[in-house]
This record gives C-alpha cells, sequence and structure tokens, in this order.
C-alpha cells in the first residue's frame, strides 16, 4: 500500500470503529433481496445440515469473542466509540493473532453466510467486512505504533495480523484471568443477534419449502428470553434499575 493511502486509509478506519455496531445494516439490506432469493432448499445437502454448520462456525467465532473480551484488561478500547489502550493486549488470544475479535466477527459473518447458503451473499457480506475492517485496523495500529513504539513493534513482528499462529507468542505481560461475568455482560448483544440471525433463517426455509417452523421460533424465542435475563441481571432490573437503565440509553442516543 502507498505511504500515502494509509493515514487515509487510518482516517476513515477511525470514522467506521466509532459506527462500527451499526454500519453491517446498510450492508444487510443491499444483501436482503439476495437473501430472499436463497430461502427454501439449499443447493447442496439438507437444511439442517447447512444451519448445523452454521452453528458450528458461529460457536467457534463467539468463542474467540468471548475469550478476548474475557480476559481483556481494563482501559483498552474494547466495544467502546474510540480507540483507547492503557496497555498494550498481548496475552490470551493475542499471542496467537493481533485481531482475535474481528477474526471471532468474521467467522460470525461466515457462519449467517452458510445459514443464508448463498454464494453471492457470502461474497457480499466478506467483500463489506474486508474493507471496513481493513480500514479499521489500519486505525488501530497507527495509534497503537504512537503509544507503544518499540513494544508494539515488537509485538507485531511476532504475532500475525489475521491468520492465527499455532504456538502463542511469548507475552510481555502476566494474563488477567478469565473473568466470565465480565464476559457475559459485553458480549450478550453479539451473541443474541447471531443466534437470532441463524434460527431466522432456519425459520424462513422451513416457511418456504412448507415444512413446521416450530423448532427455529422456538429457539428464536428462548433466545430473546435468555437475553433479557442477561440485561436484567446486568442492569439490576429487579432491584430498581429498569428506568435507570432506559435514562441512560435515552441520554446515550441522543449524544449521537
Amino acid at each position: 500500500m502507498a505511504d500515502d493511502a494509509q493515514p487515509l486509509l487510518a482516517r476513515a478506519g477511525n470514522v467506521l470503529f466509532r459506527w462500527r455496531s451499526v454500519t453491517p445494516l446498510p450492508a444487510l439490506l443491499l444483501l436482503a433481496p439476495l437473501v430472499a432469493r436463497s430461502r427454501g432448499a439449499p443447493p447442496l445437502g439438507p437444511a439442517w445440515a447447512w444451519t448445523a454448520l452454521a452453528l458450528a462456525v458461529g460457536a467457534v467465532g463467539e468463542a474467540v469473542r468471548a475469550w478476548t473480551i474475557g480476559l481483556a484488561p481494563d482501559g483498552t478500547s474494547g466495544q467502546n466509540e474510540v480507540l483507547i489502550a492503557d496497555v498494550l493486549s498481548t496475552a490470551g488470544p493475542y499471542r496467537h493473532v493481533r485481531n482475535p475479535l474481528y477474526v471471532g466477527n468474521l467467522l460470525l459473518v461466515a457462519s449467517l453466510a452458510l445459514a443464508a447458503h448463498a454464494g453471492a451473499v457470502a461474497l457480499g457480506a466478506l467483500a463489506f467486512f474486508a474493507l471496513q475492517y481493513a480500514a479499521i485496523v489500519a486505525a488501530e495500529e497507527a495509534f497503537l505504533a504512537a503509544k507503544f513504539s518499540d513494544a508494539y513493534a515488537r509485538y507485531r513482528a511476532a504475532v500475525p495480523r489475521w491468520l492465527p499462529r499455532l504456538s502463542p507468542a511469548r507475552a510481555d505481560r502476566a494474563p488477567l484471568s478469565f473473568r466470565p461475568a465480565r464476559a457475559l455482560r459485553k458480549e450478550h448483544n453479539p451473541a443474541a443477534a447471531w443466534l437470532l440471525g441463524v434460527a431466522a433463517l432456519a425459520a424462513w426455509d422451513a416457511f418456504t419449502v412448507g415444512e413446521p417452523t416450530r423448532t427455529p421460533v422456538t429457539a428464536m424465542a428462548a433466545v430473546a428470553l435468555a437475553w433479557l435475563g442477561v440485561k436484567a441481571w446486568k442492569h439490576r432490573w429487579l432491584a430498581g434499575g429498569f428506568a435507570a437503565d432506559l435514562s441512560r440509553r435515552w441520554r446515550a442516543l441522543r449524544a449521537r
């Protein structure tokens, strides 16, 4: 990549980083007609096999994301809207790949593409996220290089950007203990969205070919109830925190 293109890519990445939770929506709208056209019996094999494969691939992606978030130290970007890093993350999944959260995201995208069983959808989604993550990673790498200098240069030389190394690289700092509660608090929204997406595509397939849709619809209801349960636990709804949570969300929406 030309030197003059990198700053432009990094600037675009800073914008995309802030809005990365909503940028998939335009892509979804563009791909929706292709998804609709692919509904029904898959071109190869039974529909349940595609759904099972989608769930397996997505489970790996969710495991990677949960591992990363559950071990991440406080003071790192995580799911924030701006780039921050009090420390350089080099432990846990970061010993295998520099961008484990995005690797997990790509596996979730692949999972939904498998559930959609449409080649054009898979290619379109891959192209969209490849461009977005190329820009975001450029912004993150520029930020980390400026803040951590030689330490980041050593880490960057030892750990690949996308294709995980099998043997872990040496970590410069001791890892934190895995915190399941932190992973659940931070990851329940993406996990629920992924599971609902796979179940909805399975129900759509079944409805299109005239098969019973009870199982996927029941799965969607179970996921929604579990998601609400985590929300209630996280924000202490049963202890009087429901109104405070709604107020906080409204203020955050207006601040955007």
